[in-house]
């Protein structure tokens, strides 16, 4: 009787526990607050999808109000270790996954890492959240700032560590901060580096390079239809002008739906990264 009783309290405690975290719906973001709109929620699912494809690292943003809801007596650290191996992010087998948390209500965040990164990568994690997440989040402007931000960690830990490269050390932070800076200026700013060199495109009127050419979204897309643009076109060189319209796919669950339906990787993290407050 006695062994049965130890077994029920036994199984009702992990039941507790199991309790005390949420159940994900997608392995790339679970935006329980609301911060994200749904154009900037499939930006950052396709983003967060294409490092899965391309390198096999799970990376992970989840929003929420407070951690309180969930775990009132744990800290931000133990909270967010405990929803990391919860999950199970990352795989099991490399165990490089990276969790970005933020917390609105209790105005903190962390970035938690995979078992796999050595304690040298929390500098990194320190960096990537006072210039790319806290900046944006001091000016309530969360959506900006997880954007730049996971651009940021994706460039700055999660590619690096991918590809080998050692940790910052303490006695070459400041230049490892400014090589690191280099590829993640690189990553959030691709789309206006590739807008400037379309200058460099040739005139369909004269054949000379100096087309400059601009996009202006008029009706942005969403879930339930598409949206349009137009694109204007000119030529210093011989004053061509040309004014098309174009259209913005329909916002689709597919990219979403199927991290969605996948699962983690059984992945672990011994309580690795770091943590900020705005």
């Amino acid at each position: 009787m006695r062994l049965m009783s130890a077994l029920f309290v036994c199984l009702f405690a992990t039941q507790i526990l199991a309790q005390n975290y949420p159940e994900y719906t997608s392995t790339t973001v679970n935006d329980f607050a609301g911060l994200l709109s749904p154009e900037a929620e499939a930006r950052l699912d396709e983003q967060l999808t294409k490092l899965r494809a391309d390198t096999d690292v799970e990376m992970t943003v989840v929003t929420m109000d407070r951690r309180g809801d969930f775990a009132p007596d744990a800290t931000l650290e133990e909270f967010a270790t405990g929803l990391f191996n919860t999950w199970g992010i990352g795989d099991a087998k490399t165990n490089d996954g990276i969790l970005v948390l933020i917390l609105h209500g209790d105005r903190q965040m962390r970035i938690e890492l995979g078992k796999a990164y050595s304690h040298d990568w929390d500098r990194a994690a320190s960096t990537v959240i006072d210039r790319s997440f806290l900046l944006a989040f001091k000016q309530d402007n969360y959506e900006t700032g997880i954007e730049d931000g996971v651009a940021d960690t994706i460039a700055t830990v999660a590619l690096p560590f991918h590809n080998g490269a050692t940790a910052p050390s303490g006695g070459l932070g400041a230049w490892w901060a400014v090589l690191l800076m280099i590829p993640a200026a690189l990553f959030m700013f691709r789309q206006r580096i590739a807008d400037f060199f379309t200058g460099w495109k040739k005139c369909p009127q004269c054949g000379q390079r100096g087309l400059h050419v601009e996009k202006e979204v008029l009706t942005p897309s969403s879930r339930k239809a598409a949206g349009n643009g137009k694109k204007t076109s000119d030529c210093g060189n011989c004053g061509y002008h040309n004014v098309t319209s174009y259209t913005i796919s329909r916002i689709t669950a597919s990219s979403s739906s199927s991290s969605s339906s996948s699962s983690f990787g059984g992945g672990s993290s011994g309580g690795g990264g770091s943590s900020g407050s705005w």
